[in-house]
């Protein structure tokens, strides 16, 4: 596939903004352990948004690259794990589902920024900007609403090493905690599984009919569709 110039440029545009995302998705990890008292991610620098501390070469760049300069190539991202010592926290098990909940939270917050940019340009001539420019904010916006959504929703599946196993694990009884968290060992090959053979869409699926309706009930009908 020949790729021109316009196409490279939208894959690295997208690539800044997933490396942006994933920074401060492992940002509220470290914030969230700082407060509740685990300053380990503080103390070796993970307690920023700076994508230097978070990018990993292969998972956070490499990786997206090639997905987003070749849509149909099967390929996945991550950025480094924050460091995490449950022993730090008062109450451990709460603590801990409270930190893995914060990175899909941020994401979420993302998500709604960027849904509010997508408003105001839908409903206003935003900065007089002419239809060109407007569309291209527009696809900047509907990107970053798109790719957050689905990190969100990724990250909150229960399946590890995905931040969905650890809120599982704290909720579970002890000892169902503990046969569920036998299962790690399979939990990458799992995920991979279920990017080939598509089972990740049931829980896509729920989550952006629900989506959906959420806005429907807002009376943002004009924005689902325009999404």
């Amino acid at each position: 596939m020949a790729l021109d110039q316009s196409h490279v440029i939208q894959a690295f545009i997208q690539l800044g903004i997933l490396i942006f995302s994933l920074s401060l998705h492992e940002f509220g990890h470290a914030y969230v352990a700082n407060r509740l008292g685990d300053p380990t991610a503080k103390m070796l620098g993970r307690l920023t948004i700076n994508p230097i501390a978070h990018a990993d070469p292969i998972g956070t760049i490499l990786f997206p690259l090639i997905r987003f300069l070749y849509p149909g190539v099967l390929l996945f991202g991550w950025a480094k794990p924050v460091p995490v010592s449950p022993e730090n926290f008062q109450n451990p098990r709460r603590d801990g589902a409270l930190v893995a909940a914060a990175g899909p939270t941020v994401n979420v917050l993302i998500a709604l920024v960027s849904l509010i940019a997508l408003f105001i340009l839908g409903q206003t001539q935003f900065f007089g900007l002419n239809e060109a420019n407007q569309n291209i904010l527009w696809d900047f916006f509907k990107f970053f609403f798109w790719l957050n959504f689905a990190l969100a929703v990724f990250n909150l599946i229960p399946i590890y090493p995905l931040d969905g196993s650890w809120i599982i694990k704290a909720l579970l009884p002890g000892p169902l905690s503990y046969q569920y968290s036998r299962m790690d060992r399979w939990g990458i090959w799992i995920l991979i599984a279920g990017l080939y053979f598509g089972f990740l869409d049931y829980f896509f699926q729920p989550a952006i009919k629900g989506l959906v309706f959420v806005l429907n009930l807002a009376g943002l009908d004009h924005l689902t569709a325009m999404l």
